[in-house]
């Protein structure tokens, strides 16, 4: 879509440009530049409202209101266009105006203007006197409509030039969205291999809970959860197996490092299995956070409220997870005394 912005602005169509604008406007939800080319279309507040209520229907009074005040101003600042003609002597609040064209508007509003130039000719047997009039008169009507047909190309050019910035800001944007995509698929390819060469019940666990991630149905936000946790305790009994009883730990606390206490047996393989402390430190919150995030919505969910668990906070814990084990796995590859550490 963005190369067909670019296509078309080289082309001169400036309707299509638009129109290539707000789709990728509205199906990146970029509810504040759909508003903006959608006035552009149709400049009419009323037209704009129908079109955005299904997009911005989720969106808070004061929001909606953002978008349409904004994009408001925007389309003034295109279509406020100088047609005074005597610039010396009119104040510049005179000689504004506000010219409300249309995109689909514009050539055909600029063919209509050079076709009624060509109509101001004299009509044949017109007496001198009044073909002196006459021609006064086309002589500053001609003028207005050069005049309205160089606030048209104005506007034409403002249009022009906020679909190019628009698409470079896009592309840009989506530069970016891709390079972060990337390096997460880069996460998530690395503790795969890990784990299938490792423990294939840690890589089962991950599997299912990546393909759950890719469901739309808020069904399956609860199941995902459930798998992210299964998934962090049978990394758990990998990397720290239960142990009867209680244990000593690092910090000189005896805890339980049965089946159910997976994360104190978490807790207890970063603390004495990672070398550094900085490096410690950071896994420790990394799990910490990981946790505390995957306890409220155990929380939300153990209330009824399913609707408030979405699939994108599920997800969330997903990314958390694949986080805190990649960051484990490639310590592990750097510390060879941890090299048999669950085998």
């Amino acid at each position: 879509m963005i190369e067909r912005i670019y296509e078309h602005l080289e082309a001169d169509r400036v309707e299509q440009a638009v129109m290539c604008c707000l789709r990728v406007a509205r199906r990146s939800k970029d509810h504040l530049n759909a508003a903006i080319f959608l006035r552009e279309l149709y400049p009419n507040t009323r037209e704009v409202a129908r079109a955005l209520f299904d997009d911005i229907a989720p969106l808070k009074k004061d929001g909606k209101k953002y978008i349409f005040d904004i994009s408001l101003d925007r389309w003034l600042e295109t279509h406020t266009v100088e047609l005074g003609f005597d610039d010396d002597h009119v104040d510049d609040g005179e000689k504004r105006n506000v010219l409300r064209i249309a995109a689909g508007e514009i050539e055909a509003e600029l063919a209509q203007c050079e076709r009624s130039i060509d109509d101001l000719v004299v009509p044949e047997g017109m007496a001198p006197f009044d073909t002196a009039a006459f021609t006064d008169g086309n002589i500053r009507e001609k003028g207005y409509i050069r005049l309205r047909i160089k606030a048209i190309l104005q506007i034409k050019s403002r249009v022009k030039a906020k679909c190019l910035s628009y698409a470079i800001q896009m592309e840009r944007q989506l530069d970016a969205q891709i390079k972060t995509q990337s390096f997460l698929e880069d996460i998530q390819n690395e503790v795969n291999n890990f784990f299938k060469s490792h423990s294939e019940n840690v890589y089962n666990k991950l599997q299912k809970a990546a393909q759950l991630a890719t469901s739309n149905d808020l069904e399956d936000a609860s199941l995902l959860l459930t798998e992210v946790r299964r998934s962090l305790k049978e990394a758990a009994d990998y990397l720290y197996p239960p142990v009867p009883g209680k244990i000593r730990c690092a910090d000189g606390v005896e805890r339980s490092m049965g089946n159910d206490e997976y994360r104190n047996r978490l807790r207890e393989f970063i603390a004495t299995n990672m070398n550094r402390s900085t490096a410690k430190d950071l896994l420790k919150s990394e799990f910490d956070y990981l946790t505390v995030f995957m306890d409220r919505l155990d929380a939300m969910a153990s209330k009824g409220v399913h609707a408030s668990v979405t699939l994108v906070d599920s997800k969330q814990g997903l990314v958390g997870l694949y986080l805190f084990l990649y960051n484990v796995c490639t310590r592990l590859a750097k510390n060879s005394d941890a090299d048999i550490v669950g085998e």
